[in-house]
């Protein structure tokens, strides 16, 4: 049986692409609009120093998704192989192994979490007394929980990306944004500024929106539905053993756009990761705009490395550097307005200098154009290059961040992880280019 959403026809490429972008262009707009929207809702609810608390703790959190060790993605190659196969019985054991393997990693992590969240002192971590140990600590017994259900979910997204349905995790962006937009609308009505209650009504909109998004993709392909019968723990390593490497580079990925946050709260206060936050809001859009384009393409290079189409690929990666141009044009809108623009969006007039925002540019578009050769590389599954260099660039981050923050203020901290991104933005082309001419002397 062919799963009819993989047709990869003469025309169909482009098709299917078109609808993929169209589709996704749709959904992250509102996406967009209902994140632009949401941030300073949220700001006016809780106020300057428990909005810069809320921030480290959702990105504390959020790393949780990175301790998959790897394993969504090495699903994302391996599921990406078996349906270009049309191997629908091998696709439907790697789904159900998967989520059987994350939920009983969650389960693991979350007891690990239990075990010491009550002897940290919260408080210290997060530099304020803006909010109670009590607080901070049933906030995170919350929080933690709820992602963590999410954690497991989330392989939704793994699955539609290898079912080329990109445009899918796009609306799960969009539908997420939009219930958490209602939800803090209703509790700014309701109850006073709390982080335990913001940190409850975010989680549940992310465990709702993942749910439905799923329930509604098995809805319509029954074959891929995950079943504890399907699940084989040879495939736990099978896919581990890809992933594995996978785990590696997105520890650097945590290190350099993670911990600069946590850095800013440390060395500046809650006040002043507040004014970063808003300013890489407002940078994020960029990022946004060029994962609409990239995201498809990751799935999409390693079905053309499958059948051996090198001209689509070498077409594809001459389009994304085209993207990376264009997106230079709103870089400088930002760089030169974007105190006013983030005055007329948040109603938050930022202390911060111009240099935060030329530090903020650098390091967007630099991270686009890495992203480029990233996106290639993962697809094609080497990786080994990209794992070396994220020990090197996971060891010297964190420092050189620091450093240059305790010299430069905010900036210098950018500029610690732009120093850092910029050894990918060089290493990667080398490798891409070298995958490119390797695989066309093979053809010849």
């Amino acid at each position: 049986m062919r799963f009819k959403g993989l047709r990869l026809l003469s025309g169909g490429k482009l098709n299917v692409y078109a609808v993929e972008m169209w589709g996704s262009l749709f959904f992250k707009i509102l996406a967009i609009a209902c994140s632009f929207i949401l941030l300073p809702l949220m700001l006016s609810y809780l106020g300057g120093a428990k909005f810069g608390v809320w921030v480290a703790v959702f990105s504390i959190v959020s790393w949780v998704i990175f301790f998959d060790l790897g394993f969504g993605s090495g699903l994302r190659n391996k599921l990406s192989e078996s349906l270009s196969r049309d191997d629908i019985s091998e696709s439907a054991i790697l789904i159900s192994t998967a989520y059987g393997a994350m939920g009983a990693l969650s389960l693991v992590l979350y007891v690990v979490f239990l075990s010491a969240n009550f002897f940290i002192d919260w408080q210290s971590v997060f530099s304020t007394e803006d909010v109670s140990l009590s607080e901070f600590q049933w906030s995170m017994t919350a929080v933690v929980f709820l992602f963590l259900v999410n954690f497991t979910l989330l392989i939704i997204l793994q699955v539609l990306h290898a079912s080329k349905k990109s445009f899918m995790t796009v609306a799960h962006q969009f539908l997420a944004n939009f219930i958490a937009l209602l939800s803090v609308l209703f509790i700014k009505a309701i109850f006073l500024p709390s982080l335990m209650v913001i940190c409850v009504t975010y989680g549940v909109s992310q465990v709702v929106t993942t749910f439905l998004v799923s329930a509604f993709f098995y809805k319509g392909s029954p074959e891929l539905r995950p079943r504890f019968g399907f699940f084989r723990r040879d495939r736990v390593r099978s896919i581990a053993m890809l992933g594995g490497q996978f785990f590696i580079i997105q520890l650097a990925v945590l290190v350099i756009f993670s911990t600069d946050k946590i850095i800013v709260i440390k060395l500046f206060g809650p006040t002043s990761l507040a004014e970063y936050e808003l300013v890489f809001k407002a940078y994020s859009a960029i990022l946004i705009m060029s994962t609409l384009f990239l995201a498809p393409l990751w799935s999409r290079y390693t079905h053309a490395a499958v059948n051996k189409d090198y001209p689509w690929m070498i077409k594809a990666l001459g389009r994304s550097h085209w993207v990376c141009a264009i997106l230079f044009v709103p870089a400088l809108i930002l760089c030169a307005f974007g105190h006013d623009i983030i005055y007329l969006w948040s109603g938050y007039r930022i202390g911060s200098g111009f240099n935060l925002l030329v530090a903020m540019s650098v390091f967007v578009l630099l991270r686009v154009w890495s992203d480029i050769y990233a996106y290639f590389l993962n697809g094609v599954g080497i990786l080994k290059v990209q794992m070396w260099l994220a020990v090197v660039q996971a060891i010297i981050n964190v420092p050189l961040s620091v450093a240059l923050g305790r010299v430069y203020g905010m900036p210098g901290v950018i500029y610690g992880s732009v120093l850092t991104l910029s050894l990918s933005a060089v290493l990667l082309p080398i490798c891409v280019y070298w995958y490119l001419n390797s695989v066309h002397k093979m053809a010849n």
